[in-house]
């Protein structure tokens, strides 16, 4: 006699091998759809295939996740049910009368890969409130406390930012824990609080004692305040509160770990470049652009030979922190009114980022725990987030286009999965071949229309969604609304295209 549950799980097998056969308009599997098929069986950790239908849907309507990745995260989503809530799920922006929200636990509740990664990563993350003020408090130094008055000095940003709360100062903001880093290395931070809140809005105070001996004092509005303020606060501190704070800052620290000097950081930057076994290249608007490090120095090849760009890293050792782009044209035939003059000195505050800062990248011996917790993660961070985006920018320049007297377009996917770069000529026979072959002679048709008239059937709900959206954005083909419908017509970029003057890019994403 058959069982109920082993009716159960053919049942659902039968329904994902039926919903496949229905999507690529046939009655039978392929080798290579029941090859997926079994990967989704053998991967379900239900025990009861009740994810196997949702692995299949959303292979389906995005095939740039592969099944490793629908498993992985559909593994993750069952080990942490016990966390995933209609609370979790609310507090991440949730419309509350939404599937999601009332169903958290269900899988057949989220419309697509990216809505289960969210609640998964938040629920992974998660802990109680109490859990979180039990570590907040372990992340300071409490050097004071009376009735009244309560002297903190935070260690950890999340210390910081359980003491700061109620305030608008940047070293408690939740999104932005690099403020707090960044005060912690050049001083002492100490948080002063009146637990009585006597002296109405300045019941917290954030004082910032500098290496240098300057002082600087916030209210609760991150206001910072006149001298005659800061008196009148300070005459009404204990004393033996005042003490601690003068004894706290008494010794200079020494720096928790050793920085590269720029010499140094340039030739580990070198060895990294060396070391990933291929050459960086940079597609823009000017063409292709080849990184080759050549007697110390960074040099960028295009598809001109006559043509050099040197965009060379800390180029005087102990001066500051330069980037010279300089543009060198070794060809005959032109005279010098023709060299195009390019040379850019970058100095230390633009070799930053909002989150990338010289004292992130420079240090020698990372902490563990720290967000740049490597220097091989640091010098990538720096060649994809400093180094590549000022250089982009000269060879994306109308300038360069005009020198090197080639205009190429460049495009990148809104999807990071995409695998798509739409190389011509297209080959014959494949999507990108067919469709913009059929928009040439049918401008303003529909994905339907193109399936129906081109395929011979219909196209099923979301099939091929990846293409459509990134031939779209590549500007080969333009998407315009006509009605209820979006319609497809040949778009800006197609001419580059044709001409082999189409490149994708990774700025979005980064370059290594």
């Amino acid at each position: 006699m058959i069982k109920l549950k082993d009716m159960l799980l053919e049942g659902r097998v039968e329904d994902a091998r039926q919903y496949i056969a229905n999507s690529i308009g046939t009655e039978m599997l392929s080798d290579g759809s029941e090859e997926i098929l079994g990967y989704f069986i053998d991967g379900d950790p239900s025990g009861n295939h009740k994810y196997l239908m949702w692995m299949v849907k959303m292979h389906d309507i995005d095939s740039g996740f592969s099944p490793n990745m629908l498993i992985d995260l559909v593994q993750r989503f069952h080990n942490n049910l016990d966390k995933i809530h209609p609370a979790l799920v609310t507090d991440m922006g949730f419309y509350s009368a939404s599937k999601v929200a009332t169903s958290p636990k269900n899988i057949d509740s989220y419309p697509d890969y990216r809505t289960l990664k969210r609640i998964v990563e938040a629920a992974e993350e998660s802990v109680t409130r109490k859990q979180r003020e039990k570590e907040a408090k372990t992340g300071v130094d409490k050097l004071y406390e009376d009735d009244r008055w309560l002297l903190v000095r935070p260690l950890t940003y999340e210390g910081s930012c359980y003491y700061g709360s109620s305030t608008k100062w940047c070293t408690a903001s939740k999104d932005a824990p690099q403020h707090f880093k960044n005060y912690s290395k050049t001083g002492n931070l100490f948080y002063i609080i009146d637990k009585s809140k006597d002296v109405g809005d300045f019941f917290k105070i954030a004082l910032h004692k500098k290496w240098d001996g300057q002082e600087e004092w916030y209210d609760r509005a991150d206001d910072e305040l006149t001298s005659q303020t800061r008196e009148a606060i300070r005459s009404i501190l204990p004393s033996k509160l005042t003490q601690m704070i003068d004894l706290e800052h008494s010794e200079i620290p020494t720096p928790p770990t050793e920085m590269f000097t720029t010499t140094e950081f340039r030739e580990e930057l070198i060895e990294f470049v060396r070391g990933l076994g291929k050459i960086i290249k940079l597609k823009t608007r000017s063409g292709v652009w080849d990184l080759h490090i050549v007697n110390g120095l960074f040099r960028w090849t295009g598809n001109d030979p006559r043509v050099e760009v040197i965009a060379n890293l800390f180029p005087e050792a102990g001066v500051g922190m330069d980037l010279e782009i300089d543009l060198y044209d070794e060809g005959e035939g032109r005279g010098d009114d023709d060299i195009l003059d390019l040379e850019i000195e970058y100095g230390v505050n633009e070799l930053s980022t909002e989150t990338l800062y010289p004292a992130d990248y420079l240090q020698r011996e990372p902490p563990e725990d720290y967000v740049y917790s490597s220097v091989e993660r640091n010098l990538k961070l720096f060649i994809m987030n400093i180094y590549v985006p000022k250089v982009r920018l000269v060879l994306d320049s109308d300038e360069m286009v005009d020198f090197v007297g080639v205009d190429y377009k460049t495009w990148n996917a809104e999807s990071y999965v995409s695998s798509f770069t739409f190389k011509y000529p297209p080959r014959e026979g494949t999507m990108t071949q067919k469709f913009t072959d059929y928009l040439k002679e049918n401008p303003r048709r529909t994905s339907n229309q193109f399936y129906e008239d081109v395929l011979g059937r219909s196209r099923p709900r979301a099939h091929n969604n990846m293409f459509f959206s990134s031939i779209k954005d590549s500007g080969i083909v333009k998407m315009e609304r006509q009605g209820r419908q979006f319609v497809y017509s040949l778009g800006p970029n197609y001419s580059a295209w044709t001409k082999g003057r189409l490149l994708r890019t990774n700025k979005k994403y980064g370059e290594l």
